[in-house]
């Protein structure tokens, strides 16, 4: 396995430099509000990026230390890196939680809500192999939620390098999945036992927050 690098911002600005200056250099660089710089700009060490290949290590260091800011990398122990990664994908799987069965021919899939019932979803106008019965209108689900000064620094470095924003993956597959709860709670109080033509949006409601909304349409099915 390659060695791979943590980048340490370590909170101040490089001797000599113009501390109003660097404060506003990172601000354009991380794409932050002056409340996220404060905090950059704590006196103390943070870490900008895990896990990153020498190369991408040391272009995150150069573009700091150009910016007036004072960066180091530091080496990840392999041997503490090997223990925390699975050990291989079928020990992922058995090992992970629970997910949704993925869909085959047909797209739609069961997943039980808090009352135990079990909805199928789908996002197609019907169930393949059921009849829809009874129809109860639209349903749906929504969550709001905000930036986070830790990912937007993230964020800011991926535009330098490329590469997957994780942290707002990861946010945008939890909202996704708080919304379809929601949705599917709204359609098991109604009597369904089926949301069909479901589908997402998203809108800006604020600066530097959004909804995801998630809609289709309740049914039962037999």
């Amino acid at each position: 396995m390659a060695q791979l690098y943590n980048v340490i911002f370590e909170g101040r600005v490089a001797p000599g430099q113009d501390p109003v200056a660097v404060k506003q250099a990172m601000k354009t660089l991380l794409k932050v509000d002056d409340q996220g710089i404060d905090r950059i700009f704590s006196g103390q060490s943070i870490s900008l990026k895990k896990g990153v290949n020498a190369g991408k290590a040391e272009k995150y260091r150069r573009t700091i230390e150009a910016a007036g800011g004072l960066c180091r990398i530091e080496p990840i122990s392999l041997e503490a890196f090997t223990e925390s990664e699975p050990a291989s994908d079928n020990s992922a799987a058995q090992s992970g939680p629970s997910l949704p069965p993925q869909p085959t021919r047909a797209a739609h899939y069961s997943t039980p809500t808090a009352r135990g019932v079990k909805m199928i979803i789908t996002n197609i106008e019907s169930v393949p192999g059921k009849r829809i019965v009874e129809h109860f209108g639209l349903v749906s689900g929504s969550t709001i939620r905000a930036k986070h000064v830790g990912k937007d620094i993230l964020a800011g470095f991926k535009n330098l390098v490329g590469g997957e924003l994780k942290g707002y993956t990861d946010l945008l597959q939890e909202s996704r999945r708080q919304a379809m709860e929601r949705m599917i709670e709204q359609a098991a109080q109604l009597g369904a036992n089926a949301i069909v033509n479901v589908r997402f949006s998203t809108s800006s409601v604020a600066q530097g927050a959004a909804e995801l909304y998630s809609y289709g349409t309740a049914v039962k099915v037999e």
